[in-house]
């Protein structure tokens, strides 16, 4: 008896570890197909160079993830949570970081002309040879 339920604690545990990864393919495969990520989670994704033009993250979760060269012009990730994630190299004109959080945000050498950052949590954030001609605060 106690063997039964050793195996079924141990599938168990394994449907629910299997269930959060197809989670977050499943967030990454609607935001690829849709451009829409809604208050979805995002966590250490691996979008680099993904073709994102106003795509909206409102409210996502994209903790470490990797968005390097990725195009996101006007993309609105208004109140999303961006802190270590990597934007390094990307086309982020006239994209909407509204009340978002920016902690230690590589945006080195990306381009992020007429983008807003008004209520944005930019602590740690850097910007490296980043283009920021119109950038408003």
């Amino acid at each position: 008896m106690n063997r039964l339920k050793s195996i079924s604690s141990a599938l168990a545990i394994s449907l629910l570890a299997f269930g959060s990864v197809t989670a977050e393919e499943d967030a990454e495969t609607r935001l690829l197909e849709t451009n829409e990520c809604v208050k979805c989670d995002l966590n250490n994704a691996e979008l680099e160079g993904a073709k994102l033009r106003r795509a909206n993250f409102s409210g996502a979760y994209l903790y470490r993830a990797n968005l390097e060269y990725a195009d996101l012009r006007g993309a609105n990730f208004t109140g999303a949570d961006l802190s270590n994630t990597r934007l390094r190299g990307a086309d982020l004109r006239n994209a909407i970081f509204n009340g978002a959080i920016l902690k230690y945000t590589n945006f080195g050498d990306a381009d992020l002309s007429g983008a807003s950052f008004v209520d944005a949590e930019l602590r740690g954030a850097r910007f490296a040879n980043t283009k920021v001609d119109g950038i408003q605060f």
